[in-house]
């Protein structure tokens, strides 16, 4: 066992920030369930079944793949950034296995897509999106739905989407109300603006406007027949930039060898052989059950991790007991009256991964620094004991032997100055659960550490830490308090390797005074859906600390 290491590894290593980032990106892309029924619930939803509106209605405000199983769509996508206007066309092929596993491919006419526009990367993206939110459950709130008969016989139903619900990929939609003009009990329009500007990637938008037109199949089934998405805003470089985007469908084929198609000179272009056509990759293996949990209206963070932090830890704490090589000690040091200084600073790097939407498993490593100031009380026994034999031999002798080496024979303070080095390793989980905007976790670390030049790996130190916490869903950021247990020996023992004494291997048993628990508060701030900033600091009786760390989720 490594000096100190049996100890100092719970207490400075990254355990507890590791926990807390695994903590903090499980619930990074706002990882809560969709909010109790209330009254107003089911007031918004009697209003929906009033008017003769699905449920599933607002949800082709965020995804127009849950039309069908075997969808052909149009899009049409121009990007003005100043006085620069690229244009592009392509068009999206849906088809859907009897598992329910979606292939989707991008088509298009090379000389329909804009050279200086990455169309492709982007439509991408945001076909990934409306993917995961296909089955999206409660897209809105329904405390929030509002209806107005109009004279004409119309009627307008306003409502918002659900503040709690929404993934941090599409969360720009909290801001977002919309207004749904319905005829006898068919869906005519649904308008969609934004009440405040919001930051979308690198850019800031000032206005959202989306406007999705209805029309009614033969077969009877309600489908989009246009929607029209507009955007004006800023980007970095304070330029105006406009995103006008037309998506119109082409033709549906579920239920019917035929299909119902909707555009045939469309349809009889995206069959040309000469259109290039590429595959986007939707279904990740992780997290597992990823889309049971989708359907309950809870959003799964992004599956992998990597973090770096940084912990610096200052800790006071005695002794009760000094053994070295086998010797008592505590005659001639007083382990009561003596006490250790010290400071530890970690740097360590983690990958981790979501198993499941719940379960976060991670592994570190890094490096480990400790200054220590040991300040051990001499009793002055080895003096006093001279003294004795030494007038037992001659009256008078051990007296002036006293006299000569004072520092022998009376009580002073050893002062001890280390300075160790180690690295550092291990292996930790996370369980979590949320509600609305509540969430508590557990997690577990098991760590290990060598000191430098050494060959040998210290035993593991287990460490658990129970957090309760509360999100502000619109400012991505999340507080939380919690505690800390280390499971510590009351004393620390182990060989130091590479000294010898007497032919024997340097062995230690030095009883320490820790206390097991300690409490922390801090707070986690989400930038875009891929970085996250975590600050914590941490107390106990026997110790402080603080700690940052940085983190990219993928």
């Amino acid at each position: 066992m490594n000096f100190l290491s049996n100890w100092l590894t719970p207490l400075t290593s990254s355990g507890l920030t590791l926990g807390l980032t695994s903590l903090t990106m499980l619930f990074s892309a706002n990882t809560f369930a969709a909010e109790e029924l209330d009254q107003s619930a089911i007031s918004g939803k009697a209003i929906f079944a009033k008017y003769g509106i699905s449920d599933d209605l607002p949800k082709l405000g965020l995804s127009s793949l849950m039309q069908g199983e075997h969808l052909v769509e149009h899009v049409e996508r121009t990007l003005t950034v100043g006085d620069d206007v690229r244009t592009s066309s392509v068009y999206l092929v849906q088809n859907t296995d009897e598992k329910g596993n979606i292939d989707l491919r991008i088509k298009y006419d090379p000389s329909k897509v804009d050279e200086n526009d990455d169309v492709i990367k982007e439509i991408e993206k945001n076909t990934k999106i409306e993917y995961r939110l296909r089955k999206y459950a409660q897209s809105y709130d329904p405390s929030s739905v509002v209806a107005t008969e109009l004279d004409n016989g119309q009627v307008e139903v306003a409502f918002n989407y659900s503040q709690y619900g929404l993934p941090q990929d599409i969360s720009y939609f909290r801001f977002m109300r919309v207004k749904l003009l319905v005829e006898n009990g068919k869906p005519l329009k649904m308008v969609i603006k934004n009440n405040k500007p919001f930051t979308l990637g690198d850019y800031r938008m000032e206005e959202y406007r989306q406007t999705v037109s209805f029309a009614v199949l033969p077969n009877g089934r309600t489908a989009i027949k246009k929607k029209q998405i507009t955007i004006d805003g800023f980007n970095k470089k304070q330029q105006a930039v406009s995103l006008h985007t037309n998506v119109s469908p082409v033709a549906y084929y579920d239920g019917s060898v035929d299909g119902e198609i909707l555009d045939e000179k469309r349809l009889a272009k995206v069959s040309d052989p000469r259109y290039i056509e590429e595959s986007v990759k939707l279904d990740r293996v992780f997290p597992l059950m990823s889309d049971m949990v989708r359907q309950q209206g809870i959003d799964v963070p992004l599956p992998f991790g990597l973090s770096m932090s940084y912990r610096n830890q200052d800790m006071n704490f005695g002794f009760t007991d000094f053994d070295i090589m086998g010797a008592n000690l505590n005659d001639i040091f007083d382990p009561l009256q003596s006490v250790a200084e010290v400071t530890a600073e970690t740097m360590t790097i983690r990958g981790d991964v979501n198993i499941l939407p719940f379960w976060n498993m991670f592994g570190y490593y890094g490096k480990l620094n400790v200054d220590a100031k040991v300040d051990a009380e001499y009793t002055g026994a080895i003096g006093l004991e001279l003294q004795d034999q030494l007038n037992n031999k001659l009256p008078g002798l051990g007296n002036a032997f006293c006299t000569g080496l004072s520092v022998l024979c009376e009580k002073g303070n050893l002062h001890v100055p280390l300075h160790l080095e180690y690295t550092l390793r291990g292996v930790g989980t996370t369980l979590s659960v949320g509600y609305k905007q509540f969430f508590a976790s557990v997690t577990g670390t098991y760590t290990q550490t060598k000191m430098d030049g050494a060959s040998k790996w210290s035993d593991g130190i287990l460490t658990v830490q129970p957090m309760l916490g509360y999100q502000l869903a619109e400012y991505r950021t999340q507080f939380f308090i919690g505690a800390e247990y280390q499971a510590l020996n009351p004393s620390m023992d182990g060989t130091i390797e590479g000294v010898e004494l007497g032919g024997e291997e340097f062995f230690y048993n030095v009883g320490v005074d820790l206390e097991k628990w300690a409490y922390l508060v801090g707070f986690n701030k989400q930038f875009g859906k891929h970085y996250n900033l975590t600050f914590l600091y941490n107390k106990g009786e026997t110790r402080n600390s603080m700690t940052l760390n940085f983190g990219y989720r993928f």
